[in-house]
């Protein structure tokens, strides 16, 4: 047997009731304290939400290798110092600094004011040809000889 969601009481019968806000199934004494909601008929049939998939892919851009590079040098050719930039993008200056010296990774939204600042890339596609993924180097997996200091 269903027990009111406000007293407690069972009940044989319970009505859906808003009290304060709050829609309970309650007692038919209960029902008093509040405004009866109604439900609708179960021959009618609820309109389902069009799930919208989202049409954008995922985001797959990665930080370019020389992207501090990029940001000096655009920061230089505009002839604008590090604390006149972190003025006019109301950012501290000392983010941007560590951001040209590669020591801190720009978020996006960081990234973006300095890509629609200086008209430059810092996000690049990793498909594209002159993007490269590695520090630098040969392919080369370390050797022994790499790792160890041999004696003569």
């Amino acid at each position: 047997m269903p027990s009111c969601q406000l007293c407690g009481k069972d009940a044989d019968s319970l009505t859906k009731t808003k009290i304060e806000g709050a829609k309970l199934k309650v007692c038919s004494s209960c029902s008093d304290m509040g405004e009866k909601v109604e439900t609708p008929s179960s021959n009618v049939k609820k309109k389902k939400k069009k799930s919208r998939t989202s049409t954008r892919k995922r985001d797959t851009k990665s930080l370019a290798n020389n992207y501090g590079e990029k940001v000096k040098e655009a920061r230089e050719g505009k002839q604008l110092s590090i604390q006149e930039l972190s003025d006019e993008l109301n950012e501290k200056a000392s983010l941007l600094k560590k951001i040209e010296q590669e020591q801190l990774k720009p978020d996006k939204s960081l990234a973006g004011k300095l890509e629609k600042k200086f008209n430059i890339d810092l996000y690049v596609n990793p498909e594209v040809s002159d993007y490269d993924d590695r520090d630098g180097g040969d392919d080369r997996k370390a050797t022994l000889g790499d790792v160890a200091d041999v004696k003569e």
